[in-house]
């Protein structure tokens, strides 16, 4: 009866050893949600504001880059760049563009295979008006090569290069009825790496990429692209294109504070008539810069391709998913290449 009594009057509910340990279990818990859950997404929001930061910065120095592009030859600005963490490098021949165009509007020429280093590509006219042609291809060293279409290929001639431009006319009566320029694009890149990803930032022709971990790259920036017409139609395109020389200074730069002056050192102008425009680019930009002249500029979707029955070794060259443009009337089409030296200094 005594023990009985002793257990009802116990006013203890859980012994203290117990109290302890789930208190501890607790406070455990609890401080591994925030080091799994909470400081991550710390780290993350410091890193995202480290990028924006940086992003910041080189926006400002994409807008005196662009007036440095347009001012002409001798055009100079000097500009602050800061950055807290990261790496800027200057890349040559990061992303590859080449431009086609026909001169006139009763042929079509279709290209497979043109891209650096290659020594052979397909050409057939769809419209099927032109049965061969006589292609001659300049060389950025000075040097040409000229032949013809047969069995429509063209091979034979020196490897392209960046700085290529090649036209292709009738053989029947030697009019002009297109040609293409190929393009290697330098660019100026930001890099950070984070606990979230690898950010990334490029910078060429007047515009920006960007891309921010687990996306594709995207137009942060427009890139340098002039037009005069009315809505749905151009009377005049211009499209620049920038090389960067960084000869006289470092080529890559750690986090800190610097000034950066370019200086525009001229360059070559392309100019010429015509009734269609086709656009092809080659590396991690090109899904970002193939959406923005899509979104923007009127162009469509194009797969180019040679069935077997049009030739069954241009056939073999597989397909090119590019984009285009075409228009009744004539347009002054120009491509305005730029050569940009820029230097850097600590503030």
């Amino acid at each position: 009866m005594q023990r009985q009594l002793c257990l009802q009057n116990s006013e203890e509910a859980v012994s203290p050893i117990i109290g302890t340990i789930l208190i501890l279990g607790i406070m455990v818990s609890i401080t591994g949600t925030m080091l799994a859950w909470g400081i991550p997404q710390i780290q993350e929001s410091e890193a995202y504001a480290i990028y924006t930061s940086a992003q910041n910065n080189f926006l400002n120095f994409d807008d005196d880059m662009d007036k440095v592009i347009l001012q002409g030859e001798g055009g100079s600005r000097v500009s602050t760049v800061s950055f807290s963490a990261g790496t800027f490098v200057h890349r040559s021949d990061l992303d590859e563009i080449r431009y086609y165009y026909t001169t006139v509007n009763w042929s079509e020429p279709k290209l497979v295979g043109v891209e650096n280093g290659s020594k052979e590509f397909a050409i057939i006219d769809s419209k099927e008006v032109v049965s061969n042609f006589n292609v001659s291809i300049a060389y950025p060293n000075g040097t040409f090569w000229n032949g013809s279409s047969s069995s429509r290929l063209v091979n034979g001639f020196p490897a392209l290069i960046y700085g290529t431009t090649a036209t292709y006319s009738s053989s029947s009566n030697d009019t002009q009825v297109g040609g293409f320029l190929m393009y290697g694009t330098d660019s100026l890149s930001y890099s950070y790496g984070s606990v979230s990803g690898v950010y990334k930032m490029r910078m060429f022709n007047g515009g920006i990429v960007s891309r921010e971990p687990g996306g594709p790259f995207f137009v942060s920036s427009k890139p340098l692209t002039r037009s005069i017409g009315e809505e749905g139609s151009y009377d005049v395109v211009n499209f620049y294109q920038t090389d960067y020389n960084l000869s006289l200074s470092a080529k890559a730069i750690m986090a800190g504070n610097y000034v950066f002056e370019a200086r525009n050192q001229g360059g070559s102008d392309n100019s010429m008539e015509i009734y269609s425009l086709r656009m092809a680019f080659k590396g991690d930009s090109a899904i970002a810069l193939k959406n923005y002249y899509l979104t923007n500029w009127g162009f469509s979707r194009t797969t180019f391709y040679f069935t077997s029955t049009e030739s069954s070794k241009a056939a073999s060259m597989g397909f090119e998913e590019d984009i285009s443009y075409t228009q009744d009337s004539a347009f002054d089409f120009r491509v305005m290449e730029r050569d940009i030296h820029v230097t850097f200094s600590l503030r």
